[in-house]
């Protein structure tokens, strides 16, 4: 009966008894059986009669038909089936309840609080045995454990508190980035060349433009490369809505003259202007280069016998400020074997520029041989030459200013 009701009655070949006749295995005739996809209960099939013989036809067709109507209604007594069967179909679905699942999740829900309840009695045990060893009471224990607590209260409240903040500042900062912080007003200071107009539309900031969202760097070069005088820029924040720019003027040093081309550079080998202009003090004037081109607010880049020629240069300059000897503003650089530095114009020095192309040169110990002679041995009113091609010798010749061959 269990396999054929498996098969033909239950859509998924499973059944599970019904909750009055739960765990029979050997149920008769009026059992019933309830599928588990549905939940419905199904009439089991009667078990096969025998045919009955001639005898017992007899027989029955002899019984009153009062007896067979009262046989009627004890087998419908017996078939709760049947009145089941006419109530409405929600009425006969009965909650599946997987009473192992959970029983399982409540023991291993009393496991977990009894670890947890296990190790918090460990730890104050152990706690309380330290405190013991220590030479403390109990109560001495327990009060401080009760100022622990506290203490760490304290410190969470703070910390939250500290978080809280934090996300606002963060939530602030970003509403700024995105929206606010409009440039209403823009200040230049510094000294410089230009107007603060020029300064400004350079810049290419506008009031209107989010404060938050100007990049600093890219205004310090757009200044620095649209206005060759200003050698830097300090882009600043006034808050609420003030933008600062802090420039700073690049100072000529370099006055490059080539045939047919003049350049004047800054420190920083910038190009400042094309312009011929005369050598101040402070700055050197350079002879003898070879015809070059160049745009305002590029760095100088020498090409050819140019490279060598303003290396030897930048040499002799820095050592001359080394020794103090900032009158010798005039460098002649067409000859390299005979290099012409000119003091306070009235004293010529000669020295082999090849020499210095190298990098271990004797430059530093004859430009300093050079100043000792300047500031000892000649006189402020004195003119002449002082010869330092050859090595290991320096000596001045008064009166003239040319060497002769």
């Amino acid at each position: 009966m269990d396999q054929q009701n498996r098969n033909n009655n239950t859509p998924f070949g499973s059944y599970r008894y019904s909750a009055d006749e739960t765990n029979r295995r050997n149920a008769g005739a009026d059992d019933t059986w309830t599928p588990i996809s549905t939940g419905v209960p199904l009439q089991t099939p009667n078990k096969p009669q025998t045919p009955k013989t001639a005898q017992q036809k007899k027989t029955a067709s002899r019984k009153p038909a009062k007896k067979k109507a009262t046989a009627r209604k004890k087998t419908a007594a017996r078939k709760p089936a049947q009145q089941k069967a006419e109530t409405p179909a929600a009425a006969q679905r009965p909650v599946v309840r997987d009473t192992q699942r959970r029983a399982q999740q409540t023991i291993q829900r009393e496991q977990r609080a009894y670890d947890n309840d296990k190790r918090r009695f460990e730890k104050d045990h152990a706690y309380f045995e330290k405190g013991q060893n220590s030479g403390r009471s109990r109560d001495e224990i327990r009060r401080r454990k009760a100022r622990r607590k506290k203490r760490n209260k304290k410190l969470r409240a703070v910390l939250t508190v500290v978080i809280v903040m934090a996300v606002a500042g963060l939530c602030a900062l970003i509403y700024c980035v995105a929206y606010g912080a409009p440039i209403n007003r823009i200040n230049v200071s510094g000294k410089s060349i230009y107007s603060n107009e020029q300064i400004i539309d350079a810049s290419g900031i506008r009031t209107g433009d989010n404060m938050l969202r100007i990049r600093k760097r890219e205004v310090s070069r757009d200044i620095c490369e649209e206005l060759p005088y200003i050698s830097s820029v300090k882009v600043e924040y006034k808050l609420p809505d003030t933008l600062v720019l802090k420039v700073t003027q690049a100072q000529e040093k370099y006055l490059i003259v080539g045939k047919g081309s003049y350049l004047c550079l800054d420190e920083n080998d910038k190009v400042l202007s094309l312009k011929k202009k005369k050598a101040k003090e402070g700055q050197y004037r350079l002879e003898g280069f070879e015809q070059q081109t160049a745009r305002e607010g590029d760095i100088y880049k020498p090409e050819g016998d140019n490279v060598s020629r303003y290396d030897v240069a930048k040499q002799i300059i820095a050592q001359l400020e080394k020794n103090d000897l900032k009158a010798a503003n005039l460098l002649q650089m067409g000859d390299m074997n005979k290099v012409l530095v000119q003091f306070d114009g009235r004293i010529n020095i000669y020295l082999n520029g090849n020499d210095y192309t190298k990098e271990n040169n004797d430059l530093e110990e004859k430009i300093a041989l050079v100043a000792g002679v300047i500031k000892n041995e000649i006189s402020q009113n004195s003119k002449g030459y002082i010869d330092a091609r050859f090595e290991g010798r320096v000596f001045f010749n008064e009166g003239t200013m040319t060497i002769d061959g």
